[in-house]
């Protein structure tokens, strides 16, 4: 059944990325959701954690790509910088399926998808658009960066698990 629901969730990740076109908020909700659950069934005997983090960078680097063509789009002013974090951040994604080594991503944070979301949510909620105005961009732009930076570290370098080690329950990876 583990194996079952993890493939579907794979497969609802491959097929609710290009709904960014459709349904932008309710895509970004529903991607951000199955990007972090999908682990939660991989890791009971379904996936090894290595073939785990191949699957989810390429699945990662799918969702990266819609939410590129989508911002050419839909965002134009924003087009360049996102397409330069967006690069940048695929550099280290195919170092990563080179070397297969997860910390290369402290080196190649994903700026990328984080700025899209700031981006993304100032302007669709009205409220929020103060977030990019001149007087709290370079603010903005710091919490992300550094949250992100943190957030790098943390998932890939320290490799700490809330579940795992705040919680105590432990991942059941396929040997």
């Amino acid at each position: 059944m583990d194996k079952f629901l993890y493939f579907l969730i794979i497969l609802l990740r491959v097929l609710s990325a290009p709904l960014i076109f459709i349904w932008p908020l309710p895509a970004i909700i529903l991607s951000f959701f199955l990007d972090v659950i999908d682990i939660e069934f991989a890791s009971k005997k379904v996936l090894t954690l290595s073939e785990y983090e191949r699957y989810d960078k390429a699945l990662d680097t799918w969702w990266y790509l819609n939410v590129m063509i989508f911002t050419w789009f839909q965002l134009p002013n924003y087009r360049h910088i996102l397409l330069i974090l967006f690069i940048f951040r695929s550099i280290g994604e195919v170092i990563f399926f080179i070397k297969n080594d997860r910390k290369i991503f402290f080196l190649f944070p994903n700026f990328f998808e984080n700025i899209f979301f700031l981006i993304f949510f100032s302007i669709y909620f009205k409220q929020l658009n103060f977030l990019l105005s001149e007087k709290f961009i370079f603010f903005s732009l710091s919490v992300v960066i550094i949250t992100k930076i943190f957030q790098e570290w943390w998932v890939h370098i320290a490799q700490i698990s809330i579940p795992e080690h705040f919680f105590g329950k432990k991942r059941d990876w396929r040997k």
